[in-house]
């Protein structure tokens, strides 16, 4: 029969899957659950139950698996920053890993992969250079996870050092009314290769600042060298000095305004602001690039940038995804010109379920 919500089961957890619940089965029916862990025997009760699924809650674990671990915060359960702080890091590895292959496999329908490479945090706490809080009441912190309500935090476990004085600061201020604003701890440009990258206020750059590095030079190892490159979805430039010092023309293409100011002034590239919708269609194929470079957002990319892409005539593509299923959508999409040459996954949020992989693709 199928559980219906307010039942209670026990349930052996198999994996881990991607939005970061672990999954058991219950007469054959797949069981999502918060804050489990692979091994984990838990008695949990059913919260919603569909007919080819159900999700649930922990009410006790009876027997933990090998990679549960006391949480590191004492927000944990409460706050909805983390996912994955009841894990050790070495499983939350090797989920990270797996969800990637199973969503290229998938959805992509690419079997034939490389090994996934990976490039370590180098501190799985204490690491992020910005964050989302949320304020309300005199109050400062995070919302609790699946909800609106907020857990008032007064030091969190993964902020890097000046982002948590951002955080005290914010908190010893008066803020008025109920609302979300991004703490930082940068003021107005990063450090990169040896260069100050200028950052608009509330533009987007990679929160794991000790990554930063290492980051930039895999992708552009990846992108190698040559004439012609464009870069989709280039944000402040992240990438895009390093990308123009290595191809004769680059053509960087983002969608903000303020974004793409700052990119053009931050490199030497040819910054063009438009959405990459619009522009890759009719532009993109006329450059004959070599190599195609983007980074789009959790979303991945518009249908019409993607057969754009199949179009291109590019010899590579370089694809930066914090989404593994957006991006096996988007190689679907591509279509089988290209073959995966290389796969990186780079652990750029520890203590989360958040994967970021870095693709590599040839045409054959």
């Amino acid at each position: 029969m199928t559980p219906a919500p307010g039942d209670e089961l026990e349930l052996a957890i198999e994996r881990l899957a991607a939005g970061g619940d672990g999954v058991g089965h219950s007469d054959g029916l797949a069981v999502f659950v918060p804050r489990a862990a692979p091994g984990d025997r838990l008695r949990v009760r059913v919260t919603e139950s569909q007919r080819r699924f159900a999700r649930a809650e922990v009410a006790a674990v009876l027997e933990p698996g090998p990679a549960r671990r006391e949480a590191p915060c004492p927000y944990y359960g409460r706050c909805g920053g983390c996912s994955w702080l009841h894990l050790r890091e070495s499983a939350q590895l090797e989920a990270r890993v797996g969800i990637a292959r199973a969503a290229l496999e998938r959805i992509a329908h690419r079997a034939d992969l490389p090994e996934i490479e990976v490039v370590a945090s180098p501190r799985a706490l204490g690491y992020r250079a910005r964050a989302r809080v949320a304020h309300a009441g005199g109050r400062v912190g995070f919302r609790a996870r699946g909800s609106r309500e907020l857990v008032d935090v007064e030091r969190c476990a993964v902020l890097d050092p000046a982002t948590q004085e951002a955080l005290a600061r914010l908190r010893a201020a008066t803020v008025e009314g109920e609302g979300e604003s991004e703490i930082r701890g940068i003021e107005g440009a990063i450090e990169l290769a040896g260069r100050r990258l200028e950052v608009a206020p509330g533009a987007f750059f990679q929160a794991n600042a000790a990554l930063w590095e290492r980051w930039v030079e895999l992708v552009l190892e990846l992108c190698g060298e040559g004439e012609r490159a464009v870069e989709l979805y280039c944000g402040i430039g992240f990438y895009t000095a390093g990308l123009a010092r290595r191809f004769a023309r680059v053509v960087a293409l983002e969608g903000g305004r303020e974004a793409a100011a700052c990119a053009a002034r931050n490199s030497a590239a040819e910054v063009v602001c438009a959405p990459a919708e619009v522009w890759a269609p009719r532009e993109l194929a006329p450059l004959a690039p070599q190599l195609v470079l983007l980074n789009p957002p959790r979303v991945g990319c518009h249908i019409k940038v993607s057969e754009a892409l199949a179009r291109s005539g590019a010899r590579r593509l370089v694809y930066v995804s914090c989404e593994p299923a957006t991006l096996a959508r988007d190689l679907a999409r591509i279509g089988r010109r290209f073959r995966i040459a290389r796969l990186v996954l780079i652990d750029a949020l520890p203590q989360t379920h958040h994967v970021e992989l870095v693709a590599a693709l040839e045409a054959d």
